[in-house]
């Protein structure tokens, strides 16, 4: 039995011990990149050519877009967690009987984690 423990210990350890290594060393090499223009001098002029105007109308052309695609992703998900609810209830009324309080809560607290999930990486993007 104590090998059965030492070996579920070690795969609750080592997976997520490896995955912060990896997640530093992009860190660390993200960071190292530098954010110029062509050689290295930065942005002369705008990009294609278009003048100081023309550059006001694109911006604003491109807040409006990006408010449209906020709108459309946050009415997605909305309408995902509302299907998102729905399969939590039933499959819980299944996992309860068979495996217990603890799983189903597990189960549940899982789904809502992965729900805060979504919704950060939608507002983030």
């Amino acid at each position: 039995m104590a090998a059965t423990d030492s070996a579920a210990t070690l795969l609750c350890v080592i997976p997520p011990t490896l995955g912060m290594i990896w997640a530093l060393k992009e860190f660390v090499w993200l960071r190292s990149i530098k954010l110029t223009g062509p050689n290295g001098k930065g942005l002369q002029e705008p990009l294609g050519g278009v003048s100081a105007g023309e550059v006001d109308k694109i911006l604003k052309s491109m807040e409006e877009i990006s408010s449209f695609i906020a709108v459309g992703a946050t009415a997605f998900l909305n309408k995902e967690y509302q299907y998102m609810v729905v399969y939590m209830i039933g499959f819980s009324c299944i996992l309860f009987p068979l495996v217990g309080a603890p799983t189903c809560l597990a189960f549940n607290v899982g789904c809502i984690t992965s729900c805060a999930c979504g919704y950060i990486g939608m507002e983030v993007a």
